[in-house]
């Protein structure tokens, strides 16, 4: 019997991808839990990777598991802007990884409706 393990699913590497959130709205919008702050704006926006398995020393989780964020919640996630991390992580920890699922879903949502992600026999609806 094999056992699973899901450290060893494969990991998707996409430019498409990637380049598709330049442009795009912020999906994570969790600048605006932290007093004084919003999002950067569709101008600053990249395809963050979220803190899922798949992490490691030098490398990045998949590209699958990603959500289009501004640069400052990009910072944020990535513990650049640790002060608001740390505020977060205290006073909101389970609506940002709310956040973190709803924007993952949105980003989907975007990527399958620009057609960079295709699933046979799907339909929009």
């Amino acid at each position: 019997m094999n056992h699973y393990n899901p450290n060893r699913l494969s990991k998707v590497r996409s430019e498409a991808i990637m380049r598709a959130a330049e442009g795009s709205p912020c999906t994570l919008r969790i600048a605006s839990f932290i007093p004084g702050k919003k999002c950067s704006g569709p101008e600053t926006t990249v395809a963050c990777h979220l803190p899922v398995w798949g992490k490691g020393v030098s490398t990045k989780v998949t590209d699958m598991a990603t959500a289009f964020g501004c640069a400052t919640c990009h910072a944020i996630l990535d513990g650049v802007d640790q002060d608001a991390r740390r505020y977060l992580e205290h006073h909101y920890e389970n609506a940002v990884l709310e956040r973190m699922l709803h924007g993952l879903t949105e980003t989907h949502a975007l990527l399958i409706q620009r057609g960079v992600i295709t699933i046979p026999d799907a339909q929009l609806i």
